[in-house]
């Protein structure tokens, strides 16, 4: 029935219409609100749910990783690595869920320190220095796939998360080795045969040992001291050892007559094992020593990795070579060719130039050649700061 008012307010048709309409629209609305609050329920509760599903799979990864590798640091076998990494993942729960893991989801390998400090872990490379354990939740894992309280409702029933750990071996193995030629007792300037005051001309010169202020032996002294209190903070301490090297004087030598006594081109200072007091020890009985000699850089290097390999030694550790010196390889073998052996022995070395006079090439080649940094110390702050962060940057843990 058509309205004949014109004043719609007394309308039935009308009114009856307008509200339709807004029934009609209301409905709408209520449909748009309850989409919206299925898909917050999705986020409020599933996601908070996949994320602690998240967490407990970290969890049992970081465990199982620290297991395996406390495993085969202790007793140098990967089959033990692998029980006791699966051992420990078995007692922890995920989704409600006991964990399990398969040999497949456990690799050991190394790591190696990148440019910005970070770690990277190398499968498969040998000696294992650090272990993989990867934890799925997912259809081709022995572990079921994670059901959705909600998620079903825009199409995704089930929740597949993985997570991965690596643990790098606890134990460090390092040696100092420090180049304790003549000019170790010059003074920082960088010119050679400039001594610190109060150190006699030549030739008493030559038979004084260096002066404990102003010499380059001082410089370095001050950065061991640096170098061990820091190790000294560490929770877990490497085994730190010390090599001196300079070169072989004898009875034909130039220096012979001024020495009076033949030396070795190296010496064992500090053997590894030893406690962290007799480094600096060792460092500071030499202001009591005549210094003497060239620079045979390869036979400190040769000397360091016979000490790293030794039976002795633990087969698993990461072994380093700290090698610092103040001028240019000028006796012995190219220090380039002993670098290679240490390279193929998988030892690191990190180097240390000490003042412009420092052959940099050689030493950064030295550095390249073994996956080692190369530092360059102009003066002896700076000396100091490369030692305190080498001490800092060698222990790993978990990396990642």
């Amino acid at each position: 029935m058509k309205c004949a008012s014109k004043n719609i307010r007394f309308c039935p048709d009308v009114i009856l219409g307008f509200h339709n309409n807004r029934s009609g629209a209301m409905l709408v609305l209520i449909a748009i609100m309850m989409s919206l609050f299925l898909v917050s329920l999705v986020f409020t509760v599933d996601v908070a749910y996949m994320q602690l599903v998240r967490t407990e799979l970290r969890v049992s990864a970081d465990a199982s990783a620290k297991a395996g590798m406390e495993a085969l640091t202790r007793t140098e076998s990967t089959s033990a690595g692998i029980a006791a990494a699966k051992n420990l993942v078995q007692l922890n729960e995920a989704a409600g869920q006991q964990i399990q893991i398969t040999n497949n989801d456990i690799q050991f390998g190394r790591t190696e320190v990148n440019n910005d400090g970070t770690w990277t872990f190398l499968p498969n490379e040998q000696p294992y220095s650090a272990i993989q354990v990867t934890v799925s939740m997912t259809e081709d894992s022995p572990n079921p796939t994670v059901p959705l309280f909600f998620g079903r409702i825009l199409g995704h029933s089930d929740f597949t998360p993985k997570q991965t750990a690596v643990a790098a071996n606890l134990v460090q193995e390092i040696i100092l080795c420090l180049d304790r030629s003549h000019s170790m007792c010059f003074d920082e300037s960088g010119d050679n045969w400039a001594y610190p005051s109060g150190t006699p001309d030549f030739p008493t010169g030559y038979i004084t040992p260096p002066n404990p202020v102003g010499s380059r032996w001082a410089a370095l002294d001050g950065a061991i001291q640096r170098f061990v209190a820091t190790v000294d903070l560490l929770q877990i301490q490497p085994d730190v050892g010390v090599v001196t090297w300079g070169s072989d004087i004898v009875l034909s030598s130039y220096w012979y007559p001024y020495a009076g006594h033949s030396t070795p081109a190296t010496i064992v200072e500090v053997p590894l094992g030893q406690n962290l007091g007799s480094i600096n020890s060792a460092i500071a009985s030499k202001y009591n020593d005549i210094m003497m000699g060239g620079t045979n850089m390869s036979a400190g290097i040769d000397q360091s990795v016979t000490l790293l390999t030794d039976s002795s030694t633990n087969a698993l550790a990461q072994k380093t070579i700290i090698l610092m010196s103040d001028g240019q390889w000028n006796t012995g073998r190219d220090p380039i060719e002993a670098a290679q052996d240490a390279a193929d022995a998988n030892i690191v070395i990190h180097t240390i130039s000490f003042l412009a006079a420092a052959d940099q090439y050689t030493m950064q080649q030295v550095a390249s050649i073994t996956g080692g940094r190369s530092y360059v110390a102009p003066d002896a702050e700076t000396l100091e700061n490369v030692f305190e962060e080498l001490a800092k940057m060698l222990p790993v843990v978990l990396i990642d």
